[in-house]
């Protein structure tokens, strides 16, 4: 009878424990991020088989959005560089508290490296004046309709991508992010290379 109380007890603190790991691994949500059948949206080239999809190994898919002076930036326009692309919004605490780590990373970052940010705030006017305050040196893109977001199959933020120079993604990394991490990240794509 002890056993199985232990037991009992034992499967109640795993389950809620995962529930928490699962609970603080993001922040929240950005729109659904796989089509109807639960299943990732990822595409494939016919002609030369390269897969397109937000997943390590994959061709990054392509997307074209405004920055936070009107300018319309295209993903594809940056091969060459690798791209650091992390999504976030104003309501994620650990997408704030990374930011300053960012632009820490971009005005140190090599040449051949583009850190694109892209807000996911579909209505809020408090973002542009809180990256010019904060004087943030980093590329701002706005996904008002969440379909970046959704190709990406964004469900927790912060989430960031490492694409390669070739416009592959690298890495795909959920949660909060260091400077550190950013150096150790690019090291390892560059030695992928």
């Amino acid at each position: 009878m002890v056993a199985r109380y232990r037991a009992l007890t034992l499967f109640k603190i795993i389950a809620v424990s995962l529930i928490l790991v699962a609970f603080l691994s993001g922040c929240g949500t950005a729109g659904n991020a796989a089509d109807s059948q639960g299943e990732a949206n990822i595409e494939s080239d016919n002609e030369s088989e390269i897969k397109i999809g937000p997943l390590p190994g994959y061709m990054a898919p392509d997307f074209e959005l405004e920055d936070l002076a009107g300018q319309k930036i295209r993903l594809s326009d940056l091969r060459g560089k690798i791209v650091i692309l992390n999504f976030w919004s104003m309501t994620c605490r650990y997408c704030l508290q990374s930011l300053p780590e960012f632009d820490e990373y971009n005005r140190s970052k090599p040449e051949d490296v583009e850190v694109i940010t892209v807000n996911l705030d579909t209505d809020d006017d408090r973002m542009p004046p809180y990256i010019q305050n904060q004087g943030f040196t980093f590329t701002v893109l706005r996904d008002v309709r969440l379909e970046v977001a959704s190709n990406y199959l964004i469900y927790g933020l912060p989430a960031t991508f490492i694409i390669n120079k070739d416009g592959m993604v690298s890495l795909r990394i959920e949660g909060a992010l260091y400077k550190e991490h950013l150096d150790s990240f690019i090291d390892e794509v560059r030695q992928k290379s």
